[in-house]
């Protein structure tokens, strides 16, 4: 298995990299909480139902934690904490919360792990990873397009 790719093209006016290409990984299937307690079942002696029942438990508990603000350390796998969108203020006295804090999001750190002495870290999840191009199946007219880049869709 391998993580396959298609090429873009940056097209965004102001872009230093205007006409450069890069690439995006395209996603394959989706695994959701039903296929991986299944697969948790078939690796394990737990039944398919309580993993699950586990795992929807999960999500209820960090989202909890993350709504007061806490990170959410998952070992082995990674941590998980709640990250602003805001909009500059000119000074500190004039922010305003309702006003300059528009968004929320989730900001995931996969575990790394690094030997002493070598340079290069390893993030849980990425480790030998192959990535290939996307070819196509038969029959299918090149799969999902990726949006043309503007300037409100870097």
């Amino acid at each position: 298995m391998s993580v396959k790719y298609k090429l873009y093209q940056d097209n965004r006016k102001s872009s230093k990299t205007r006409g450069k290409f890069y690439a995006r990984a395209v996603v394959s299937d989706v695994a959701d909480l039903e296929t991986i307690s299944k697969e948790i079942e078939e690796n394990t002696s737990a039944k398919q139902a309580d993993v699950y029942a586990v795992l929807r438990e999960l999500v209820n508990v960090m989202a909890r934690h993350m709504r007061n603000g806490d990170r959410v350390v998952l070992d082995g796998f990674g941590s998980f904490k709640v990250g602003l969108k805001t909009k500059p203020a000119e000074t500190a006295e004039k922010f305003n919360a309702a006003v300059n804090i528009v968004g929320t999001r989730v900001n995931f750190q996969p575990e790394t792990h690094w030997k002493a002495g070598d340079p290069a870290r390893t993030r849980a999840f990425l480790s030998g990873i192959e990535v290939r191009p996307y070819e196509p199946k038969p029959g299918e007219k090149g799969g999902t397009q990726p949006k043309p880049d503007t300037e409100e869709n870097p």
